[in-house]
C-alpha cells in the first residue's frame, strides 16, 4: 500500500477487521496522487463538498486501491466525518459510514440521517445508500448529541452503536423534573445486505428512592457501549458488565461490576478486553495499587483466574505488578514481560489451555536487553520477540532460541485496534518509501512461512503465492 496525498494531508493505513485501510479525506475524484517528500498534493477540496478518497486493501486484493465516493445528495450537509469498517475473513466485506443533516424547510426543523455503503472492492463503486434507521433520534439541537461509532466485526457482520440523547418527565417530592436519558442502540451491517438489522437496544434507568424521612431522590444508571475490537463481541456497562456476540445478538456472559475487586467498581474499570479461546476472555481492569491485574475469564462459567496466579508471580501487598510488556499471538496466547528487577525480566507464554512457558530466565533478559529493557517489537503470527541486545539486532522464537537477525520489524499496531486471533496477515511500515507492506509473517522480500508448519499461515485467506502483500494505492 503506497501512501497518497489528497488536499495537502497523506493517508495513513491501519488495520479496521480484516482489511487494511487509510484514513478517510476530503479528495476529488482524480486528486489523489502518490506520495514522496516533496509532494504536497494540490488540491483545494474541503469536507463541505462531500467528496472523499480512501485506500483499502483485503486477503483477496491482489493489491490495495483508491476508492472515491460522494456523500451528499442535494439539501444535505455532513454532520459527520466517514470512517471504513469491515468484516473479518478471507473476503471481507467493506463498509463507509457517515451521517448528514438535511436542510430546514419552512417549519421542518433540520434532521440526522446516518448510512453506509458496502463498497464493491473491484469496480470501486459503493452501493445505495443502507439506511441505519435514525427516525425516533433524529432531530439536530444540543441536547440529543447524536453520534456513532464502529464496535467490533465478526467474519459476517460490523456492529454499529447509535447514541443520542432525550428527556423525560419525572415527579419527585411533589415536583416535575426533566430527566436526560441516554441511548444505545447496536446496529449490524452484513455483506450483500441491503437493509440494517438492529440488534440491541439500551437506555439508561432512572428510578426514586425515599430516604427515612421521606425525602425522594432521582437516580440514573448510565449505559456504555464500549469498543475493544474483539471478534464477534461488544460489552455493555450498565450497573454490570454484559458481553454480546454479534452473531447470535445474545448475550455470553454478565459479570458485576466489581468483577476484580469486591466493593470497589473504581479498580474493575475494564480498559481492555481480549479473546483467550473458546469461551475465554482476557479482562484488563484499570490499574489500581496493585498494579495491572489481568483476569482469564470463563465465559461460561463467569468465573475469573488470576494471570499473575497462573504464570506463579509472588506479588506482595506493597509491590507493583509490573507488566511492562504484553500482548496477544494469533493463535490466541498471551506473552508477558514482567520485570521482577534490574537484574531479573522475566518473560513467559500462556496458552489457550493455560500452560505456561518461559522463555529463557530472568537474568539472561536482562543482559541481553540492556540497552532499552523491553522487546522491539513481536511478530504475532510466528510467535517470535525482536530483541535489541548491546551488539546484535536478533529475533528470538517461543523456545528462547535465536532464529535470525532482523533490520525491520512488525508495525506496531496496538491489540485493541484490532483482534489478532482473527487475521492471518501482519503489516510492516518502511517510512523511507512511504509504504505499507502486509505478509504471512515473513519480513518484506523473504519467502513465505511454510504453511505445513501451522507459523504464521492459514488456508483460505491468501492471494496469489501469499508471499508479500505489497501493493500500490491504484493510482
Amino acid at each position: 500500500m503506497t501512501n497518497f496525498v489528497c488536499n495537502y494531508d497523506t493517508s495513513d493505513w491501519g488495520w479496521d477487521g480484516g482489511a487494511v485501510v487509510s484514513d478517510v479525506m476530503p479528495c476529488a475524484n482524480g486528486d489523489a496522487s502518490s506520495s514522496s517528500d516533496s509532494d504536497y498534493g494540490s488540491s483545494s477540496q474541503s469536507a463541505d463538498d462531500g467528496q472523499y478518497a480512501f485506500g483499502v486493501w483485503t486477503p483477496a486484493m491482489d493489491e490495495s486501491k483508491v476508492i472515491y465516493f460522494s456523500a451528499l445528495k442535494s439539501g444535505e450537509k455532513m454532520y459527520s466525518d466517514p470512517v471504513v469498517a469491515a468484516t473479518y475473513g478471507p473476503n471481507p466485506a467493506v463498509f463507509v459510514i457517515y451521517a448528514v443533516k438535511t436542510k430546514a424547510v419552512g417549519t421542518t426543523p433540520e434532521t440526522v440521517h446516518l448510512f453506509a455503503h458496502q463498497v464493491d472492492l473491484k469496480s470501486g463503486e459503493l452501493s445505495d445508500r443502507i439506511d441505519l434507521r435514525t427516525e425516533e433520534d433524529n432531530l439536530i439541537n444540543l441536547q440529543q448529541d447524536y453520534e456513532f461509532d464502529v464496535l467490533a466485526q465478526s467474519n459476517n457482520r460490523v456492529a454499529i452503536e447509535k447514541s443520542w440523547k432525550t428527556t423525560e418527565k419525572r415527579t419527585v417530592n411533589d415536583d416535575q423534573r426533566e430527566v436526560e436519558i441516554g441511548h444505545k442502540q447496536i446496529m449490524g451491517l452484513s455483506g450483500g445486505a441491503k437493509q440494517a438489522e438492529t440488534l440491541q437496544t439500551f437506555k439508561d434507568s432512572v428510578s426514586i428512592s425515599k430516604d427515612s424521612g421521606g425525602y425522594q431522590s432521582l437516580n440514573t444508571t448510565e449505559v456504555d457501549v464500549d469498543d475493544y475490537h474483539v471478534f464477534d463481541t461488544y460489552v455493555v456497562k450498565d450497573s454490570a458488565y454484559h458481553l454480546y456476540s454479534i452473531d447470535s445478538n445474545k448475550e455470553i456472559v454478565k459479570l458485576p461490576s466489581d468483577y476484580c475487586s469486591p466493593g470497589d467498581t473504581y479498580r474493575c474499570d475494564l480498559q481492555g478486553l481480549y479473546r483467550f479461546g473458546a469461551n475465554q476472555y482476557v479482562l484488563n481492569p484499570s490499574e489500581s495499587y496493585n498494579g495491572n491485574k489481568l483476569l482469564i475469564l470463563d465465559a461460561g462459567t463467569g468465573k475469573t483466574k488470576k494471570v499473575t496466579d497462573l504464570l506463579n508471580i509472588n506479588t506482595k501487598d506493597d509491590q507493583y505488578v509490573n507488566f511492562t510488556d504484553f500482548g496477544q499471538f494469533s493463535d490466541g496466547s498471551l506473552y508477558f514481560q514482567w520485570d521482577e528487577s534490574s537484574d531479573s525480566k522475566r518473560v513467559f507464554i500462556l496458552s489457550r489451555d493455560l500452560k505456561v512457558t518461559e522463555v529463557l530466565d530472568g537474568g539472561r533478559w536482562a543482559r541481553l536487553m540492556l540497552n532499552s529493557g523491553e522487546f522491539e517489537g513481536a511478530n504475532y503470527l510466528l510467535k517470535q520477540f525482536y530483541v535489541k541486545t548491546t551488539d546484535e539486532n536478533i529475533i528470538v522464537d517461543e523456545k528462547g532460541e535465536t532464529v535470525g537477525s532482523y533490520t525491520l520489524t512488525p508495525s506496531g499496531d496496538d491489540a485493541d485496534d484490532y483482534d489478532h486471533t482473527a487475521v492471518d496477515w501482519i503489516m510492516w511500515r518502511d517510512g523511507s518509501e512511504n509504504t505499507v507492506t502486509v505478509t504471512r509473517g515473513q519480513a518484506p522480500g523473504e519467502p513465505a512461512p511454510d504453511s505445513s508448519d501451522g507459523s504464521g499461515s492459514s488456508s483460505g485467506s491468501s492471494s496469489g503465492d501469499g508471499s508479500a502483500g505489497e501493493s500500490s494505492s491504484g493510482d
